[in-house]
């Protein structure tokens, strides 16, 4: 409970946990107040705290999440690390093929933007070397929220 409140007053505040310490006299206005309440009493119907924010960390980058999609876990991050090096030994055994990596069922599109984003960069891999990405849903929801988390992450 301590933990979902503090992301919650994260996010309610749009600071870090330091500036949340150092500021912990300060009091909310009646606006963070009532989302904050809100917030809570949502959590406490059982909605993950992710679904509240919209938010959630994964990989070491933030995701656009909604109930369109399932929440990353950091176990799936593993699949990640092991992706980048199975990648990076195909670009390295193939150098005259550009790959194409499919992220099938992408959801929020974590796992394939977060191995694209890692690839373009490891600074021992060429530009013009970095696999073509393709994300597929069946789902048109799901598919927005992977196009909003490539424009939040590339800057596209």
């Amino acid at each position: 409970a301590a933990l979902d409140v503090s992301i919650l007053l994260e996010h309610c505040l749009k600071q870090n946990k330091t500036w949340i310490l150092l500021h912990s006299s300060e009091e909310l206005n009646n606006e963070q107040f009532a989302w904050l309440t809100e917030a809570v009493a949502t959590r406490s119907t059982g909605l993950p705290v992710a679904y509240i924010t919209g938010h959630k960390e994964f990989y070491g980058l933030d995701f656009i999440v909604s109930p369109a999609v399932l929440i990353p876990k950091p176990d799936t991050e593993i699949l990640v690390e092991l992706a980048i090096n199975y990648i990076k030994g195909k670009i390295f055994a193939n150098p005259n093929k550009i790959l194409t990596i499919c992220d099938m069922c992408t959801g929020s599109g974590c796992i394939g933007l977060s191995v694209l984003k890692m690839l373009i960069e490891d600074k021992s891999i060429p530009k013009n070397r970095i696999p073509k990405f393709v994300l597929a849903d069946i789902s048109l929801k799901a598919l927005d929220i992977a196009t909003k988390n490539t424009k939040e992450l590339f800057g596209i």
